[in-house]
């Protein structure tokens, strides 16, 4: 079937007042630059070391005068190795391996403060940056020794004493025996309970102690014996071997394309949804505001159609431009100062071959996608014509994405595999094969399938686009021709 001729100018014409007509909107800007606003507020707290959590005063009202100090040891012990890991984490991050090692040494002792002071002296400025890391819950000594006077604390109607200033008590972790050892937390806040998990956990560890004990072991034993456990390594046979015999070995590098993959489908699906959806809209009003008979008094159906698609594609670039561009800063941010494992993945993660077929994909997707949506919008008369024309499309949509994360577990599932060569969803679900290496054949006739397609729904949308704007029949129209042409009925 013989394309249309087509003038540029005037689908030129038509591309940029649909972009414009949002562009020009203080609402587009400020949905804009909102991203930016919030990253740059979210780096500033960060640099500063402001914590948006408050402190939590706590206290332990224990009856049986066993196991406060027990349980406060324990919170001690615990921040003590969340502080010992996150300043091994930064070292492996902003060190030098020897740096890195020599940190590690100094912190092995549990000896935090010097681990942090040697950080600080290689990086200036991670101090205060780690001050919102800093445990916001501080344990006091009860201010009165009855559960009935603490509550009054709890209340607001009494204050307790931290370093000679006044605070509020914030909640109180009562422990008795009254033949069965019990013990309750107490505190305003019924959402965030961190001493109630931490009294879980302290008192599973005793039981735990009190059954290793009966049976003649200890806990250091019990932890020695767990430590001392086989540990099993991943390889990939597909991979080349080395000298080392570390070359087979799966790492954090390996994974790192995958879930780059699911992150640039799901971009893609949101970009996809959402331009078309836009072009539904779009064309609904302009036809409920009879714009398009004045425009098709000059303009072709098959120029109107492609300016839409333009103008509305690049309208969703524009408004997924923030999101862009700092994704672009992460990941060359994370390349360049990252650990050499998190580089060595993302770089093979965007490959020529990934950003080829995802803007492949991308713009085959729009077109299939867009043109159905343009099509819908002719035939409607009402926003509940369009919601129920649109519905099936907007249910392949929602299965397509439901196929995605199958690809971060299950990269050779044969649904996925199905998904890749299917058109209405092989836009999302081959970027999601592409970590695996598909054979290129594959790739291409995905390609030729979705583009054949595409373009037969083009001419099919065209013919629909025609129909109803021409004969404003709308969906009675379509469903009265449906019944005489295909079913033969006689309709009235």
């Amino acid at each position: 079937m013989k394309m249309p001729a087509m003038n540029l100018r005037r689908t030129y014409l038509i591309a940029r007042r649909d972009y414009l007509g949002y562009v020009k909107t203080w609402g587009f800007w400020i949905s804009f630059c909102l991203p930016f606003v919030i990253g740059g507020i979210i780096i500033a707290v960060n640099l500063a070391g402001v914590s948006v959590s408050p402190t939590r005063y706590e206290t332990i009202l224990d009856e049986t005068g066993q196991h406060a100090s027990a349980i406060l040891q324990s919170e001690q012990d615990k921040q003590k190795q969340l502080m010992a890991d996150i300043l091994n984490g930064m070292g492996e991050t902003l060190l030098s391996e020897a740096d890195a090692e020599t940190l590690a040494n100094t912190i092995e002792s549990q000896d935090i403060e010097a681990g942090k002071a040697y950080l600080e002296t290689k990086v200036p400025g991670t101090t205060k940056r780690m001050k919102a890391l800093d445990s916001k819950m501080i344990f006091i000594d009860p201010p009165a020794n009855d559960l009935n006077a603490l509550k009054a604390y709890m209340r607001g109607e009494k204050m307790a004493q931290y370093n000679g200033k006044d605070v509020k008590l914030n909640g109180v972790l009562h422990i008795y025996n009254d033949g069965t050892l019990t013990a309750n937390y107490w505190s305003p806040n019924v959402t965030d309970n961190p001493v109630r998990s931490l009294a879980r956990n302290y008192f599973r560890d005793v039981s735990i102690d009190n059954y290793l004990t009966t049976g003649g072991l200890d806990r250091e034993g019990y932890d020695t014996a767990r430590d001392n456990r086989i540990k099993i390594e991943a390889f990939d046979p597909t991979k080349k071997e080395t000298a080392d015999g570390k070359g087979q070995e799966v790492t954090s590098k390996d994974r790192i394309p995958y879930i780059v993959a699911f992150v640039l489908s799901m971009f893609l699906w949101m970009t996809v949804f959402s331009g078309a959806y836009m072009l539904l809209t779009s064309m609904l009003e302009e036809k409920m505001n009879k714009l398009l008979e004045m425009m098709l008094a000059t303009t072709r159906f098959s120029e109107i159609i492609l300016g839409k698609l333009l103008g509305v594609a690049l309208l969703t670039l524009t408004a997924l431009l923030p999101y862009i561009i700092m994704g672009i800063v992460g990941v060359i941010g994370a390349i360049i100062f990252g650990p050499s494992d998190l580089a060595q993945g993302l770089i093979t993660a965007f490959s020529a071959k990934m950003i080829i077929f995802f803007t492949i994909f991308l713009v085959l997707g729009y077109i299939f996608y867009g043109s159905l949506f343009i099509s819908l919008g002719a035939l409607a008369e009402s926003m509940q014509d369009a919601n129920t024309l649109s519905t099936p499309i907007m249910f392949v949509l929602m299965g397509a994405v439901f196929i995605v994360p199958i690809g971060l577990t299950s990269p050779d599932s044969p649904l996925l595999i199905f998904a890749s060569w299917f058109p209405l969803s092989s836009p999302f679900a081959m970027i999601m094969r592409l970590p695996s290496d598909p054979p290129l054949w594959q790739l291409l006739t995905s390609v030729g399938l979705l583009a054949a397609v595409t373009f037969g729904v083009i001419l099919l949308s065209g013919r629909i686009f025609r129909y109803g704007v021409l004969s404003g029949a709308g969906v009675k129209g379509a469903t009265d021709w449906f019944k005489r042409t295909i079913l033969r009925r006689k309709t009235g």
